[in-house]
């Protein structure tokens, strides 16, 4: 309220690393537009880099992270961005993975991770990830990303797209696929 903002302290902050662990090219091309979801009893976010993070919400502490060594000699078309992650949960299974954390990458990636420990999927695609064919040749690693936080659609999981406008008329479509969450199959 109004009578208590001036008493509010900082509980914790934060730092990916990002700063200190990748190249200035790197850092001058990407951008900071995450937005971190509460799940699983931890706070999960992304980096521009595709890192994924999960923190403890109370404290700030980290309690897993994944790389999935996105390449940072690429130039994406939109910058390195990572918008965000989706959490689904497999009611009908109680082992590794039944709740899971789907993450894009900018080199057209889709990802799935055991939310408790962020362990790949084994059992998803090809030990966790699937690769999405932009169905045309790049002129540029980077010309097709994934920028955008996946959707969950009960078992589906919805993966939008984007591509540099304006380049070349014959451009990598920026459509919108989906998979099954279990497995990564394609599903449309």
């Amino acid at each position: 309220t109004r009578e208590n903002a001036a008493t509010l302290e900082r509980a914790w902050v934060y730092s990916s690393g990002d700063l200190a662990s990748k190249p200035k090219e790197a850092l001058r091309r990407s951008a900071g537009e995450a937005t971190p979801i509460l799940v699983e009893e931890s706070l999960i976010y992304c980096t521009p880099f595709n890192e994924v993070i999960a923190l403890d919400p109370g404290t700030g502490a980290q309690k897993w992270r994944y790389d999935p060594k996105a390449n940072l000699e690429q130039r994406p078309a939109n910058q390195f961005v990572c918008r965000g992650v989706a959490y689904w949960k497999d009611a009908s299974a109680s082992d590794v993975c039944a709740s899971r954390i789907f993450t894009g990458t900018n080199d057209g990636r889709l990802i799935a991770l055991d939310a408790k420990t962020g362990a790949p999927c084994a059992a998803f695609g090809d030990g966790g990830t699937v690769k999405i064919d932009p169905g045309i040749d790049l002129i540029w690693p980077g010309e097709f990303q994934i920028t955008s936080a996946p959707v969950i659609a009960r078992d589906t999981v919805i993966v939008g797209s984007a591509i540099a406008d304006n380049r070349r008329v014959e451009a990598p479509p920026g459509t919108v696929r989906a998979f099954d969450a279990r497995t990564g199959r394609p599903r449309w």
